[in-house]
Formats: C-alpha cells, structure tokens, sequence
C-alpha cells in the first residue's frame, strides 16, 4: 500500500535507505502507473539490514510485484565468497513479472534471484518439491502478497523455514484496521478476519519470539522457535 512520506521517514530515506539509480527507476515507474504497492525504501533497507543480522541465505518472497523489495533484500545475502545466497520469489501478474524481469536483468545481484511465475500457492508446492531448494535450510519468508492467503503462505512457512529462521509479513496493520472492534468499510470482513488471526498466530510465545514494527502499514517480524 501506499507509503506516506514524513520528515522523519525522508531523513532515514536520506541517511541510511538512499536508493540508487535501480531502485529509484523502479519506484518512479510504479509511481508513474499509479501503483504503490511496494515497501518503502526504509523498510527495504530494514529487510536487508534484518536478513543479513540473521545470516540468511537463503530467502522466499511471496509476491515480487516490480523485484524493489527482491533486490533490496537479495543484497543482503552473502556472496560466492562466503558461500552464496539466494532468494526465490513468487509473482503471478504478466504485467509485473515484465517489470520484475527488467529489474533484475539491470541489477547486481540478477544471479542470486529466481522468480517463480504463477499462482503463488501453487508456486510453493512446487517449491518444496524442487531439489536444489530442499538442498538448502530456508532461513526467512517474506510475505507481501494478498492478504486473505496470508494463513495459508505461513502455513507452508512453518512447514519449510527452519528452527530459529525468519517469518515477516508486510501490511499486518490491514490499513490500520486490525485493532478496530469490526472491519471499517472498504476492508472485507473475510480478509481482517484472516489478518487478525495471522497475527494472532505470530504472537503465540511457545512457537515465536515476535513483534509488528510500528511501520505505516505494520511489520511483523517472528523468528520460529520450533
């Protein structure tokens, strides 16, 4: 959803989240299409900031929109030097599998990434099923995509990342609607009910040591303790 700009977030863009050449083109062309789908520059340098804190190598994306949030974290893996990373990620849409494929065709990292196209579900089943995949602990899940599935995608999160790895999920706010008393007009009831229970899940402390990063549209982050 769209990310509100403030001073403060135009200072942290400005000092710690300055996009370059790549990522500004990509923002200015979704922008260009009306299309503010996408993390903001400062929470695309919190996912690589995060992925590299926990040693991640290797990531799955559901929902790659233009490849902004993909290149940001796919950044954040090691290189060949230090064994390598990669990130797979899910994108369905023809018009924005052409603009992820731009976009990581121009990048530095273009070998770390492979975009599944497709039905992210069933995308994911044949994730598990490929065996360069299984060869390798996944450490983290990123999770942008529609938000009545967000259930199912951990789901398969739990399934697949690895003891001590990483679930995060972006918009867990729900356009700030999560903590109403019912769903406001414009938020399907189906859709807040199944983010409410996501979040609920992530805040069991048997199974997640978690927290939703205050972020305009909510961030939340769980290392899996099982």
């Amino acid at each position: 959803m769209s990310r509100q700009r403030s001073p403060a977030t135009d200072y942290i863009r400005s000092l710690y989240a300055a996009q370059d050449t790549l990522l500004a083109d990509i923002d200015n062309m979704l922008k260009s299409q009306n299309i503010a789908m996408h993390v903001g520059a400062e929470e695309g340098k919190l996912l690589q900031v995060l992925a590299a804190m926990h040693g991640v190598k290797t990531i799955v994306e559901v929902g790659t929109l233009a490849g902004y949030s993909t290149i940001w974290m796919a950044r954040g893996l090691p290189g060949d030097e230090y064994g390598g990373g990669h990130i797979y990620t899910l994108n369905k849409d023809p018009r924005h599998i052409a603009m992820a494929k731009e976009s990581f065709a121009k990048s530095d990292v273009a070998e770390r990434i492979t975009m599944l196209e497709g039905d992210a579900k069933d995308s994911l089943e044949k994730l598990a099923q490929d065996k360069a995949f299984k060869a390798k602990p996944l450490d983290m899940v990123f999770i942008d995509a529609d938000k009545i599935s967000y259930n199912i995608y951990l789901d398969w999160a739990e399934q697949h990342v690895r003891k001590g790895g990483l679930i995060i999920a972006d918009n867990t706010f729900l356009f700030g609607s999560v903590w109403l008393e019912s769903p406001p007009e414009g938020v399907a009831p189906t859709t807040w009910n199944a983010m409410r229970r996501f979040n609920e899940r992530l805040a069991d402390q048997s199974r997640y040591q978690s927290v939703i990063i205050p972020t305009a549209e909510g961030l939340s982050v769980a290392i899996k303790l099982f």
